[in-house]
Parts: C-alpha cells; sequence; structure tokens
C-alpha cells in the first residue's frame, strides 16, 4: 500500500513538473515573440588557408552569444541570413586549425563580403565543445573537466574500435572493455557502468546491463568524442555521476565522396614455447565501404562494414556485420534535424579465464566452443528549431533493440531488450549576459530473458542548467536534475542532483575552473535480478539494492601558449574528490559466489596533469598526462577500510608524433602500475598464483599519404609485454597491421 501512495505521489510530483516546464515554454514564447520578426539581414564570407589560399569546407561559423551558426560550402563560403539590425562577433573555428574572432560587423542590410583566413595548427585539437554545458561552449570557458579528441587521433591508431584510443587520454582506462574515467566504475562485470555514453548528445545504454556498446560506433565516421571528466548528473542523470563520454557523428561533406577502408593484421606467436598453443599466428581484418553525398541542401552517408579476428587466445575470435547511416536535414538557418540509424549483428566466443597459468591463451577444458551471438539496433535523431536569436528547441528521440544468446554446455542465458528515449530541450538567451537551458526526459525499457527474469524499467526527469557570464572573464554555472525511477511498477529511487561550478577566463591563453556537483547512480536491471553461472563465475540476484550518491569536487587550470615562429604548448592540470555513499560493487561470499552489494563508502581523491607541445613550426608534438588516484573505502568516519578493486594509482601516457608533407611517424606509450585489489583470484604472494604487474605497452605507426591514397602501418605492444588487466585474462598479444584508405 505504501508503495503504490508513493508511486502515486511521485508521478503527481512529476506531473506538476512537467506543467511547470511548459508553462515555462509558453512564457519564454510570448516574451520572444517580438524578436522573430527578424528582417532579411545577412552576413557572408568566405573562408581561406592562409598558407595555401584554398577554400576551407565544413568550417563552423557562430555568432558569439547567440545560437545562430553554419558552415561554409564546398566553395568556402558561408551565409547567416535573418539577422536584426545591430553589431555582432563571429567566432570561427575549424580542427586542425586556430579559432578565430572577428568583433564588431555591423548589419545593415546585406553585409560586404568578408574574406577570413585560417591557420593550420596541428595542436588543434577541436576547441568548440558541447557536452559540458548542452550548447556550443569555447573549449577555454568550460566550467568542467574536458578533453575533446580530434578524428586525427583516431585514424593515427588505425582504430576500429573507440576503446582502442581511449587509455591514451589522461584519467581515463578500459578494464575489460569497461570505460574507467577517473577509477570511477572499476570493473562491475559490465553489469553497471557510473559513466555515461552519448551518441550525438543521446544516452546510449541499454536498461538492463548498463554497460557500453562499443561495437556500434563508427570510428571511421567521428567528428570528435568529448569526455566530461567530472560528475554529469546534473545534465544527463544516473550513470553519469562518474563522467560522460560524448561521440559526435560528422555529417556528409558538401561534396560527394566514396571511402573505401581495408585493415589485415596478424597476432605474434607467444615468445614462450609452451604457451603457443597453435600452429599458425592469428589473423584479422576489417573491410569498410562508405558513400555520402549531398541533395540540395541535405546530405547522407551510409557504412557498410565487415569484421573477422581469430583472436590472440582461443576464444577470442569474433565476426561481425555493421550497416551505418545518418541523414541530415538543412531547411534554413532555423530548422535542421538529424536521423541515425546502426545495426550490428556478431558472434564471438566466449572467454571468462585461461586455462591455467601455464596456457594463459587456451579456454579451460570444456569451455572450447563456448560462443554468443547477438543483434543490436541504434536509432537517434533530433530536431532544432531557431525559434529566434535567443530561444532554441531541439527535440531527441532514440530507440535501442537489443538481442543476445549464449551457446554453452554450462550457459544457455539470453536477452532481448527494448529502451524507448525522448527529451524535449530549450535554451535561451533572453539576457546578452546569461544562458539558461532547460528540458523534459523520459525513457522506458522493456527486458525479456533468462538472465536477468522479464522486467519493466521507466524514468522521468527534468533539468535546468544557468549559465552567467560576468565582466572579467567569469562564467558561473548552475542548476540540477530531478529524476524520478520505477522498476516493475514500483518506485526504486527518486533523486536530486544540483552543480555549481565557475570558470576564470583570464585570457585567451589561461583558464582557472572549479565545481562541485552531486551525482546519483540507479542499479541496473543486470545488478538488481541477475542470477547466471558463466565459467567459475556464478551471480545471484540482491533485489535490495539502493542508488549510488556522490559528492564531487575538482579545481583545474588550463595555459595555452601559442607562438607565430611554430612553438605551442597546452599545459592542463587537475585536483579532484568523488565521495560514494551505498557505492555498488560486485561481491563474493565466502563460498565464492557473487552478489552485487551496496558497500559502505569510498572515497577517490588524486590529481592530473597533461601537456601538449608542438615544435619545429608544429611538424613535432609530443604529449604526456599523468594521473593520481587513491581509491579506497572508507567508514562512516571516513576511516580507510580497503582499497576499492581494479583501480591503477598510477597511470602514465605519452606519445611523440611527426608530420612531415606526405608522411607521419608516432610513437605512444602507456603505463599503469600494479593493481593492489581485484574482485575475484588475489594474489597468492607465497606461491606466485595469480601475480599482478603493471602494465608497460610501446605502439608505433608510419603513415603516407598520396592524393586520395592513404597508407599506415602499425604495430601495437612491440615488446611483447605480458600482463593482466582482469585477472586469469592475459592482456594483447603484440601484433602487426596495415590499413588502407582510398577516397574517390
Amino acid at each position: 500500500m505504501f508503495n503504490k501512495m508513493n508511486k502515486l505521489y511521485n508521478m503527481k510530483l512529476l506531473y506538476q513538473l512537467t506543467a511547470i516546464f511548459f508553462i515555462m515554454m509558453i512564457a519564454v514564447g510570448r516574451n520572444t515573440e517580438n524578436t522573430t520578426n527578424a528582417s532579411s539581414n545577412q552576413i557572408t564570407g568566405i573562408v581561406l588557408d592562409l598558407k595555401t589560399g584554398e577554400p576551407l569546407i565544413g568550417v563552423n561559423v557562430l555568432i558569439k552569444d547567440s545560437f545562430i551558426g553554419t558552415a561554409t560550402d564546398n566553395f568556402g563560403r558561408f551565409v547567416i541570413s535573418d539577422l536584426r539590425n545591430g553589431k555582432y562577433d563571429l567566432v570561427i573555428s575549424m580542427i586542425g586549425y586556430r579559432k578565430k574572432n572577428i568583433r564588431g560587423i555591423v548589419v545593415n542590410g546585406i553585409s560586404e563580403l568578408l574574406e577570413v583566413q585560417l591557420k593550420q595548427d596541428v595542436l588543434s585539437s577541436p576547441q568548440v565543445v558541447v557536452t559540458t554545458s548542452r550548447k556550443e561552449q569555447d573549449i577555454m570557458e568550460s566550467p568542467l573537466s574536458i578533453v575533446a579528441i580530434g578524428i586525427r587521433d583516431i585514424q593515427e591508431k588505425g582504430a576500429i574500435n573507440l576503446k582502442e584510443v581511449l587509455p591514451y587520454e589522461a584519467g581515463v582506462n578500459t578494464v575489460n572493455g569497461q570505460l574507467n574515467i577517473r577509477g570511477a566504475s572499476g570493473y562491475t562485470m559490465g553489469a553497471g557502468e557510473r559513466s555515461l555514453m552519448l551518441l550525438d548528445g543521446i544516452p546510449l545504454l541499454g536498461s538492463a546491463s548498463g554497460n557500453i556498446s562499443w561495437s556500434i560506433v563508427p570510428t571511421s565516421e567521428i567528428e570528435r568524442v568529448e569526455i566530461v571528466k567530472s560528475g554529469g548528473s546534473a545534465l544527463y542523470g544516473s550513470s553519469a555521476l562518474g563522467g560522460v563520454l560524448n561521440i559526435i557523428t560528422r555529417n556528409a561533406p558538401p561534396k560527394q565522396e566514396t571511402k573505401v577502408r581495408f585493415k589485415i593484421g596478424q597476432y605474434s606467436h607467444p615468445k614462450f614455447e609452451q604457451w603457443q598453443w597453435r600452429e599458425n599466428p592469428g589473423m584479422f581484418y576489417t573491410t569498410e565501404l562508405t558513400h555520402a553525398t549531398p541533395f540540395g541542401p541535405h546530405s547522407i552517408w551510409v557504412r557498410l562494414q565487415k569484421s573477422e579476428t581469430d583472436g590472440y587466445t582461443q576464444l577470442g575470435w569474433a565476426n561481425s556485420y555493421n550497416i551505418t547511416g545518418k541523414l541530415k536535414l538543412n531547411y534554413s538557418n532555423k530548422y535542421s534535424a538529424s536521423v541515425y540509424a546502426n545495426y550490428f549483428s556478431d558472434k564471438e566466443g566466449i572467454g571468462t579465464q585461461w586455462k591455467s597459468p601455464a596456457d594463459p591463451f587456451e579456454s579451460p577444458n570444456g569451455y572450447e566452443n563456448d560462443y554468443g551471438i547477438g543483434n543490436k539496433l541504434n536509432l537517434n535523431g533530433f530536431f532544432n528549431y531557431i525559434y529566434s536569436q535567443n530561444v532554441v528547441m531541439k527535440v531527441r528521440g532514440a530507440l535501442y533493440d537489443v538481442y543476445w544468446r549464449n551457446y554453452s554446455e554450462t550457459n544457455t542465458d539470453f536477452s532481448r531488450e527494448k529502451k524507448y528515449y525522448g527529451e524535449v530541450q530549450f535554451t535561451t538567451s533572453l539576457l546578452r549576459f546569461m544562458n539558461t537551458i532547460y528540458g523534459l526526459a523520459i525513457q522506458s525499457a522493456n527486458i525479456n530473458s533468462k538472465l536477468f527474469g522479464d522486467h519493466q524499467s521507466n524514468s522521468g526527469s527534468i533539468y535546468l542548467l544557468s549559465q552567467i557570464k560576468i565582466p572579467g572573464g567569469i562564467t558561473i554555472s548552475t542548476g540540477g536534475r530531478w529524476e524520478n525511477y520505477f522498476v516493475d511498477d514500483e518506485v526504486l529511487d527518486q533523486s536530486f542532483a544540483p552543480q555549481f561550478a565557475v570558470n576564470l577566463k583570464f585570457n585567451e591563453w589561461m583558464a582557472l575552473r572549479s565545481s562541485v556537483s552531486y551525482g546519483f547512480r540507479v542499479p541496473t536491471i543486470a545488478e538488481l535480478f541477475t542470477e547466471s553461472k558463466l565459467g567459475v563465475f556464478e551471480v545471484k540476484p540482491n533485489p535490495d539494492l539502493v542508488a549510488e550518491k556522490s559528492f564531487s569536487y575538482e579545481a583545474g587550470s588550463t595555459v595555452k601558449l601559442l607562438s607565430e615562429k611554430g612553438f605551442g604548448l597546452t599545459v592542463d592540470g587537475n585536483v579532484f574528490q568523488y565521495n560514494y555513499e551505498n557505492l555498488v560493487e560486485p561481491t563474493p561470499d565466502e563460498t565464492g559466489i557473487i552478489h552485487f552489494e551496496n558497500i559502505r563508502d569510498a572515497r577517490i581523491t588524486g590529481a592530473e596533469i597533461g601537456l601538449k607541445a608542438g615544435l619545429l613550426n608544429n611538424h613535432l608534438l609530443l604529449q604526456s598526462a599523468y594521473t593520481y588516484l587513491d581509491p579506497v573505502e572508507v567508514n562512516s568516519s571516513g576511516e580507510v577500510i580497503d582499497t576499492l578493486a581494479y583501480r591503477f594509482r598510477h597511470t602514465f601516457v605519452s606519445s611523440i608524433s611527426a608530420y612531415w608533407e606526405v608522411l607521419t611517424a608516432s610513437i605512444e606509450y602507456r603505463y599503469s602500475s600494479r593493481m593492489e585489489k581485484v574482485g575475484i583470484f588475489q594474489e597468492n604472494k607465497e606461491t606466485g598464483q595469480d601475480k599482478r604487474v603493471p602494465i608497460r605497452v610501446w605502439n608505433a605507426s608510419v603513415g603516407y599519404k598520396l592524393r586520395d591514397w592513404q597508407y599506415l602501418l602499425r604495430i601495437e605492444n612491440i615488446f611483447q609485454y605480458y600482463y593482466v588487466e582482469l585477472e586469469r585474462n592475459m592482456g594483447e598479444e603484440r601484433n602487426f597491421s596495415i590499413t588502407i584508405t582510398k577516397i574517390f
């Protein structure tokens, strides 16, 4: 009876908040009616490469402190129309070029043609981001720590899967494919991510297991990846308390393009004879075909991909098919829409641990033929309407349909899940010095599973964020998100997550930031209801789990020094602390059976520093980053009880890249200190069983570009270093690959 009353109360509260939300929308519409009668005033221009004089295609041109902008066409030209009389400032940016600001453009009719020249800069990773505030913003003005990965960083690694790139970013790593931002997730058997993945700003997690589906991300069609390394629950809700990873896919270019990419590689034999388990070394290959074409002001691209690998372990094999497409509709400066679709089908071996330390690449007896199949369908899209220079409405929607089944003598689990997501967001700038973003989001999931059982999950939320700019370069961000969760018609949790952040941008080369935020994460269906046995792992349900809560704060600074003589330096540093209540972790009991439990409390304290330097007129690029974490379980008094499992205390990444005309070359190094604690097989110091070692991996690549052909030779784990990220699972063997790309 109490649960029903509580449900009715929370639904009533949600309806009240929804009503308030739409009243705000109507009020904004009335307040801005007199601004929609803009004249046909225009700003027109052309953007050129400073060195070559060639027109630049796809350059972002945005009116500062507004929501109006465009991109240059295949002649480098741009037009921004329907402007009121007045003065405007333009922000012009493109990956690989220095951003440029043009101030004081007087508009009274059609302005004269502007000629803008941009200078190439290899240090210029994406400088405009959207994830920290849900709108385009200079990365130096971001109130939270954020890193932006450009397409060049992905191409230089020949990456087919995004998780191949992430471990080389400061504060980011993966454990058996599970994303960790500053140690937030550790390893939870893929059942509960604390870092939220977005695809073009839309959540990409299934409600059942909550794990990230790397396979449906098209690395060859990514424009950039933004990683928010502070808690993001205030804007994005559950699963974002440890950070947010936003994958932004590219739009089709202004002219027709066909691209073929082929990657083939080979694993080395193990360097110890007793570890060799097959006659011929394992092979892997990926073939991709992408075609993009414009039609009128609109555009579309479609990509087909086939991948196959023998793997470096006996059950590391996989075969997959992937089809992806994106349709972008541009009706005018006011209306735009996008639809993204992906279908992924795979069959792969399922391995949980090695056969023995003497046979680390083979599967245990009786499990040699275990495999699983899966199909994933993801559809998402948005409609964007610029109501006026001060008001924008965006409607987002998504469908996520996933099915998988295991085929094993000991495990025949299966799961089918459908998730629906909808969101309405308004961004207003009624005052020149303040932007306000508010929205309403709902999602619903239906799960039919032998592993989890049959369940339904629903949630509704409302959020608001205001950014206030104060003279002197100060930006204050404050807001929060209220969210209500139901599982099987019962209230599981209702949470409010506020956030406060300040950014002080002294000038174009230095900025300070600080933030305080609360976060939450509702237990996934997998954590609540999983009952299964796979290999040596046996998991039992725990429906009494409660939501995790977090309180975090950080302070950081970014310094950028650019010289006209070809030297550039960027230094970024942060200190942070995350405090968790009721942290959910997989915990084995005295019999070895695993339950997901709310351990008491936890705290992760840390610091990171990264630098990027360009030398020899930016023909040489040096990058290094160090992250320190102190992850501990604490009692109610804050006293340390134990170290949290599956966290690296020290992480260091570094790379040297050289660019000269048509040639590129790079060397990368990744170090993670010995994992001090794991969840299942603890190290036996007397026998040496399950010994853990630091991770030390070197990679190298050489690239060559000839007209429309691109070649990349790459070797990973050069020195064939052996390590484990997840106990009794050997890290990736040394491998060689060549990637050939042809653009028509």
